[in-house]
């Protein structure tokens, strides 16, 4: 009885640590983001901290002192930037499309997340419930549901 009990321990503690290792999430530094990311990062989120930087296969994990989370690819360039619920992004990396349909359709509101998908754009506002779908060139496609 102890026997398998030891058995069954042991077979949960290798199958555990195979889980842990195969975690492709790893903590890095700021340094190690590729200089595009950092560009990125200075250009439009100036004076705000960087509290975490995570690799994630090949792409890389931004958490910003403000709540904002940039998800940026191998080549550095975003893929996906979300502020905290309340919170506008800036504009500045925004097709300027994307940013006078919300400013003439949604006037007050701001951009609170912004996503590049196959398809184009998927863009969430900061008030009301409002998901909008955009084109790769940025022209308004649809609300999303």
């Amino acid at each position: 009885m102890m026997k398998r009990a030891f058995l069954g321990l042991s077979a949960l503690a290798v199958v555990t640590v195979m889980n842990i290792s195969c975690d492709d999430d790893k903590v890095v530094t700021e340094k190690e983001l590729p200089l595009a990311s950092n560009q990125f990062l200075s250009s439009y989120f100036a004076g705000v901290d960087i509290t975490r930087v995570e690799k994630e296969r090949n792409n890389y994990s931004v958490n910003l002192a403000n709540g904002v989370e940039v998800d940026f690819n191998s080549a550095g360039e975003w893929i996906d930037v979300d502020a905290p619920d309340g919170m506008a992004l800036p504009t500045g990396f925004i097709n300027p499309k994307i940013v006078a349909y919300v400013a003439a359709e949604y006037t007050g509101n701001g951009i609170n997340s912004i996503e590049k998908t196959n398809q184009g754009f998927d863009v969430d506002l900061v008030t009301g419930d409002i998901d909008l779908v955009f084109n790769a060139t940025g022209d308004f496609v649809r609300v999303d549901p």
